[in-house]
């Protein structure tokens, strides 16, 4: 009998439980805030009409600040989570100006597994998960040493001894081992990402046709 399901729920559940800590620029009630602001995106009325318009710009209004979130935050979540295919480099720069580098990256990669969560809860038909509570303490407020400008948007460690996908948040060392949970259990299982051929429910061409599909029709950069 396949064991792949399990193995997902029980990764899922576990980043699903690192989200409520606090991480590394961000408490655990943000992290938990910035979950809720990207449930709400799917059906938010500004998020849909600049989805519908050709520029996102073109559509007038903002994202009010959240009890745990700054407005700026807010607006970072929602465009992330509502219509990431339109994001501009120049858009993240005033973001990161306001927000800092290190906490833009944070509420990005945040966003990004609660949206990966949640759409795999629907594709299977599942209830909505209840996000967890937040647990106490302080972040980590830790720049890594080892980053630094490799053309992407965000520093990332410099060594390219990892993928791309599973260095994108290196910047933020705590948010980034949850979302290398993601990766290597979703996709990749950590070393047996350079094997050539998988023993699992997919071939190992079989998920490389839906990884690039999935990956296209989302105008993923990489």
């Amino acid at each position: 009998m396949d064991d792949t399901l399990p193995m997902l729920t029980a990764a899922q559940d576990e980043v699903a439980a690192l989200l409520a800590q606090p991480g590394d620029w961000l408490t655990g009630a943000q992290r938990v805030a910035v979950w809720a602001e990207a449930r709400d995106a799917a059906t938010n009325p500004l998020d849909r009409a600049r989805r519908e318009a050709i520029s996102p710009a073109a559509v007038d209004g903002h994202h009010p600040a959240s009890p745990e979130l700054a407005a700026a935050a807010v607006e970072v979540v929602h465009r992330v989570a509502s219509d990431p295919g339109r994001l501009t480099r120049s858009w993240a720069a005033e973001a990161m100006a306001e927000l800092g580098e290190e906490a833009y990256t944070e509420l990005v990669g945040v966003t990004a597994m609660a949206c990966a969560l949640d759409r795999f809860g629907v594709a299977l038909g599942r209830p909505e998960r209840s996000r967890p509570s937040p647990v106490g303490g302080e972040p980590a407020r830790v720049r890594p040493d080892d980053v630094g400008d490799v053309g992407a948007w965000v520093a990332q460690t410099v060594d390219k001894a990892r993928a791309n996908v599973s260095r994108a948040l290196s910047l933020v060392p705590r948010t980034n081992r949850a979302w290398r949970l993601l990766v290597d259990s979703h996709y990749s299982r950590g070393a047996e990402f350079y094997r050539l051929v998988w023993d699992r429910a997919l071939s190992r061409p079989q998920v490389e046709l839906l990884a690039a599909r999935t990956t296209s029709l989302h105008e993923c950069f990489y």
